[in-house]
């Protein structure tokens, strides 16, 4: 209403305005804009009333409040600006007027003529001239008449505009729609007073019943912590008769330690009457000597410190039995923190510590069982395995010498049934292992496909004997380094294919590998091996991995086993942290899924260069590692013999040591690329022997320990003392040959190294010739021509045969002393052509270790490189080696051919 007063007044004020009245003016503008102003205000609060206070949506909510604020603002801003604009109208009529008064003084005082005058005035106060009128030329040619023409008609122009503009504003229309919104606001305002009214009502009912609630609850709290009270008073009367009853003795001290309260138990643990400890401290109560007992000094301490404490010792009975308590002591703290009382608990634990003895007692006895089992494992590994390794061992060469194929079947039967035989007994080795968790994983870098090619060449023929297919599907890049125990891997893959193809009699057996990720989302490998053979009954897979379980009770019969390998696969893929599943179906065939997380590496750690090489003032020659030195410290006979054949049908020249004291001495006169090392020897044995190499001689060669102990204790023993490598008996070549491929830098850098230090004492050591009485039956035993070979080449004729081992004996001390001139001269080419024909000739011969090595002479001279000077000399000593055995051969043809020809006269 004060907003439609204030329109009405300012409307009428307008009216009346004197526009030499400034002040009025300011006034006047400024009450519009106001009003303006409150308009908007009003429609914008009640428009956004939904952000402003609680109680303005409250009271005023309506869309129609909002709606008539829009058109009172609407009308209001309208009328405002009518009246703006009348005012200004107004101001610029009264302005035009004095301008055009001004104007015609002006004009008046300048005219002369009477009668231009009379009509200037008719002019400026009617607008126009009277009819039939007209002014001189030299007034209308006033550029002042000019003016107050122009201003004449804005006079009438603004007079005309501020009727119509007055005409608008002054009827009745205005005044009644602003009266319409008057009554529209006067009735809000009585629904606002009563829809206040009723929402302080509510509002007080509400604080009330919130104060009732109040009390309600407070009033149901006092009711709920009587009763809690009540039922406390209770507990408390049932704990105190606990307490009173229990068999566990239990005092009450105060805070210096002194007793308050002990119940009735403590008579019967002790045999103590309650007044014989009243008043006592807590230290005597327990029986604890101030001076000598161990717990006096943790108990004060816990008294003092408030803390909580238990402790194990024994009490005498009053009749001066020994018992056993278990002593408890609680601090009670006050809100404050402060140390109220101390609860103690005695309980006796005689009969525990009873038990406890007996069971340490019998875990002992079971100990020593344990290592009396581990002792006698070890044992019968160690006897078992060294006539194993004879057997093993002369059964592989013998097979390789033996052309007579019935002759050869039995020798194959034979390495099977040795390898049966080892199977056995390293799976019981294996079992006895991951019993006393002592299997160990050792992490290496290793290719798979180093894991996959030996199983293919194991089994292709043995699939092939048998009918079957063996099919690999190999989908891991070949060039992936993985971080892994590969010999545990293959382990797990051998057992699971040997079951594949024992129980498997036609069809075939598919091994596929892959990547993929574990649960963890880790890189793995996984491993599918399946068969189409006799299958699996459901009811015994779940059993499968359990030791000494097989499928069927009669399959031990057929098929032989110790029922150890599923258990010792299941076992190592755990300690792989992998996971095994099998599915089958009887007669259809077995599927195992194997998934084992491997890291994978990005490289692989190669030492190929000696960082001394840079120092060297002429290129160093190529280094091979198929013509080593070798040196054998065994004690048996057998073994020794077994090992040093392995090495001289690899290439590798081999001397025998019985005993770690001869090899000492040997290695300090004589330089070899590879120790091979066995364990228990006499004189002194391979450990002290390796301590001593390593200690006292201070020779880096890589030393291959060589034991038929398979406990961890006796490999780590062995590589403590400074072994690269261990090797397990009986001697392998496939691991042979591995071990000198995973050690071939360090091999290489000793081959270097002799060959630099060679080089700088040239003028002492030469090439010689070795003399005849040198070679005995042993050294021999290294030549590679063999009778078998010459007579497959000329057939049985002696006299060709002798004709043929005459030209190679010739032809060789030819090579022999021309090799030798070569080297004092350094003649390179010379040197090479005498490689390349003693290669040609080896060919013809099958002799591959003199083949070997004249195609590295030939291989390093062909760069413009003196070879070394121990390849050379071990190359003359083959050549003699073999030229000693065409002699031997020549003379016993001879002699037949001799026998022959008197026994035809």
């Amino acid at each position: 209403m004060t907003l439609s007063n204030n329109v009405m007044q300012s409307r009428e004020k307008i009216y009346h305005f004197n526009h030499q009245d400034n002040k009025a003016y300011d006034e006047y503008a400024s009450l519009l804009v106001d009003s303006e102003l409150q308009a908007s205000f009003l429609y914008n609060r009640l428009k956004g009333s939904h952000t402003s206070s609680w109680l303005e949506f409250f009271l005023i909510s309506n869309n129609q409040a909002i709606s008539f604020s829009k058109n009172t603002y609407s009308n209001i801003a309208e009328i405002v600006t009518d009246l703006e604009s009348l005012l200004r109208l107004k101001v610029s009529r009264e302005y035009t007027t004095h301008t055009i008064f001004l104007l015609e003084q002006e004009l008046i005082n300048n005219i002369q003529d009477v009668e231009d005058k009379y009509l200037i005035s008719q002019l400026t106060l009617h607008g126009t001239l009277p009819k039939n009128e007209t002014l001189s030329n030299t007034t209308l040619n006033d550029s002042n008449f000019t003016s107050l023409s122009n201003y004449i008609k804005l006079r009438e122009r603004i007079q005309s505009e501020q009727k119509v503009k007055e005409k608008s504003i002054f009827n009745n229309t205005v005044k009644q729609t602003l009266t319409q919104q008057n009554a529209y606001w006067i009735t809000q305002s009585e629904a606002i007073k009563t829809q206040l009214f009723l929402t302080t009502l509510f509002l007080l009912c509400s604080i009330a019943l919130y104060f009732y609630f109040r009390l309600r609850d407070k009033f149901i709290q006092t009711l709920k912590i009587k009763r809690e009270l009540i039922r406390s008073e209770k507990e408390k009367t049932k704990l105190a008769l606990v307490a009173e009853y229990a068999h566990d003795a239990i005092f009450i001290m105060n805070k210096r330690g002194k007793l308050t309260w002990v119940n009735q138990s403590y008579s019967t643990l002790s045999g103590n009457r309650l007044e014989d400890i009243e008043g006592k401290d807590l230290p005597s109560i327990l029986q604890l000597d101030t001076i000598k007992h161990a717990h006096i000094f943790t108990l004060l301490q816990s008294l003092e410190t408030g803390t909580s404490i238990s402790f194990e010792l024994t009490n005498h009975h009053k009749n001066g039995t020994l018992f056993w308590i278990d002593v408890s002591i609680t601090p009670i703290l006050k809100t404050n923190g402060n140390i109220m009382h101390y609860v103690v608990v005695e309980r006796d634990i005689t009969k525990k510590k009873e038990l406890e003895d007996k069971l340490i007692k019998a875990a002992d006895k079971a100990d020593v069982s344990n290592k009396a089992k581990s002792t006698f494992l070890a044992t019968m590994s160690h006897e078992l395995r060294t006539p194993l390794n004879g057997i093993l061992g002369m059964a592989q060469i013998i097979e390789s010498n033996i052309k007579d194929v019935e002759q050869h079947k039995q020798i194959k039967m034979l390495l099977e049934s040795g390898d049966h035989l080892l199977s056995l007994l390293n799976d019981i080795l294996d079992f006895s292992k991951i019993e006393q968790s002592k299997l160990e994983i050792n992490n290496a870098s290793f290719y798979f496909i180093d894991v996959i090619d030996p199983i293919a060449n194991t089994y292709l023929s043995i699939c092939e004997d048998k009918g079957l297919q063996l099919i690999i599907d190999n989908n891991i890049n070949d060039k992936t380094i993985f971080i892994g125990d590969k010999p545990r891997i293959r382990q797990i893959i051998f057992n699971l294919i040997s079951n594949a193809v024992k129980f498997t009699h036609k069809g075939s057996i598919t091994l596929n590998f892959s990547h993929t990720l574990t649960a963890k989302g880790e890189q793995a490998i996984q491993i599918k091996i399946q068969d189409t053979g006799i299958g699996i009954r459901k009811k015994r897979l779940k059993h499968i991995f359990e030791p000494f379980i097989q499928a069927e009770a009669s399959t031990t019969r057929q098929y032989g086993g110790t029922g150890l390998g599923l258990a010792i696969v299941k076992q190592l893929t755990d300690a792989m942290k992998g996971y095994i599943s099998v599915s089958s179906s009887e007669g259809k065939g077995t599927c195992f899924t194997l998934v084992l997380p491997l890291e994978i590496t990005k490289s692989k750690q190669l030492i190929n260069n000696d960082p001394r090489s840079s120092q060297q003032s002429k290129p160093i020659p190529p280094i091979s590692i198929d013509n080593l030195s070798i040196l054998i410290a065994e004690d048996n006979k057998i073994n020794a013999l077994v090992a040093q054949m392995f090495c001289q049908r690899l290439g590798h020249s081999a001397v025998i040591a019985e005993n770690g004291k001869v090899a000492i001495e040997k290695l300090k006169n004589t330089h070899f690329d590879l120790i091979i090392m066995d364990n228990h020897m006499p004189v002194m044995d391979g450990i002290l022997a390796t301590k001593a190499i390593r200690e006292e001689l201070k020779l880096s060669t890589v030393i291959f320990a060589c034991t038929a102990d398979v406990f961890q204790e006796a490999h780590d023993n062995f590589l403590k003392a400074g072994a690269n490598y261990v090797l397990t008996k009986p001697l392998q070549e496939n691991g042979f040959i591995d071990a000198i491929k995973q050690h071939q830098d360090a091999i290489i850098q000793q081959k270097r190294t002799s060959y630099t230090v060679k080089e700088k004492d040239s003028n002492i050591i030469e090439l010689r010739r070795p003399s005849k009485h040198q070679f005995s039956d042993n050294t021999l035993t290294e030549a590679e021509i063999k009778l078998t070979l010459i007579q497959e080449i000329c057939g049985t004729d002696s006299e060709i045969i002798c004709v043929f081992l005459q030209s190679f004996i010739d032809t060789s001390e030819e090579n022999i002393t021309e090799i030798i001139m070569a080297f004092d001269k350094k003649d390179v080419d010379l040197i090479r052509f005498n490689a390349h024909s003693i290669k040609g000739m080896a060919s013809n011969f099958n002799a591959s270790r003199l083949v070997k090595i004249a195609s590295s002479i030939e291989l390093c001279t062909k760069e413009k490189n003196m070879p070394m000077l121990e390849d050379v000399q071990q190359l003359i000593n083959l050549l003699e080696v073999n030229i000693q055995q065409a002699s031997r051969l020549l003379e016993k043809h001879e002699q037949q051919q001799t026998s022959s020809q008197k026994s035809n006269l």
